[in-house]
């Protein structure tokens, strides 16, 4: 009788637990936290693979109707109507994580025969690695007024600085120059304008250049005035001719990385 009534209690007992949503073994434990969602990627900014870069030539490198920059000096990136000074507004909003120098070595009314004589101090103190080249339509426009026809030896001016820069392992851009308003004042390349863009693409070709056609690229309509020379719009449309061209070939592009 007291086995059975000690079976009976225990039953009771083990009945009145599993009511209770009890288990004999005592409550279950708590899982563990599942993992949180995956932090979003950070990207990191666009690099390019060159730091400094020159603008050589004359006065549309230089920027237009302001006064001349002083010939002896330190280098800047010249007036704000420039196109380096342009140039370098793109590059610095652009290239966050990296300092990219653009500087002007432009000299208003110059000749390619005084730019050939000038380059290799100018690339001494600015030590480029990459000079945008563009020149000749002073000479163009005095040999058109003059009757003149042969372009060879501006051509060869041209292919000399090219020569002196990649010399010194400056990457070189040719740029052909770009169109003129017809009946502006100093509107006076004529015929010779096509005739010159062609070999001086020729010349790029053969001494290994990058070539930007700045005359295929570049509106008539910002041409100013005068027939030759750009209005600040059109010095804005340099500046991102060049950058597109500067972007696409040095850029290295940007990476998504996890925290």
């Amino acid at each position: 009788m007291r086995r059975w009534g000690f079976l009976l209690g225990l039953g009771a007992c083990l009945f009145v637990a599993a009511a209770c949503g009890h288990s004999p073994s005592g409550p279950d434990p708590t899982p563990p936290p599942g993992p949180g969602p995956n932090p979003p990627p950070v990207a990191t900014p666009p690099t390019l693979g060159v730091t400094r870069i020159l603008g050589f030539g004359d006065s549309m490198t230089e920027g237009t109707t302001s006064p001349s920059l002083p010939v002896f000096g330190a280098l800047t990136a010249g007036i704000p109507e420039s196109y380096p000074y342009k140039l370098k507004a793109l590059m610095t909003a652009r290239y966050t994580a990296q300092t990219i120098t653009v500087l002007n070595g432009g000299h208003a009314g110059e000749y390619t025969s005084q730019g050939r004589d000038r380059l290799g101090g100018v690339l001494s103190e600015a030590r480029p690695e990459v000079m945008i080249l563009m020149e000749g339509a002073n000479d163009l426009n005095a040999m058109n007024g003059a009757g003149l026809t042969d372009i060879g030896p501006v051509v060869n001016d041209m292919e000399d600085m090219v020569s002196d820069a990649s010399g010194r392992g400056i990457q070189v851009i040719v740029a052909t120059l770009p169109p003129q308003r017809a009946g502006g004042r100093n509107a006076g390349a004529g015929p010779l304008l096509a005739k010159y863009n062609g070999e001086l693409k020729t010349m790029a070709s053969r001494k290994g250049a990058m070539l930007v056609d700045l005359n295929a690229l570049f509106p008539v309509s910002l041409i100013g005035q005068d027939g030759l020379h750009p209005t600040e719009g059109g010095y804005q449309k340099f500046a991102e001719i060049f950058f597109d061209a500067i972007k696409g070939r040095w850029e290295v592009p940007s990476t998504s990385v996890r925290r």
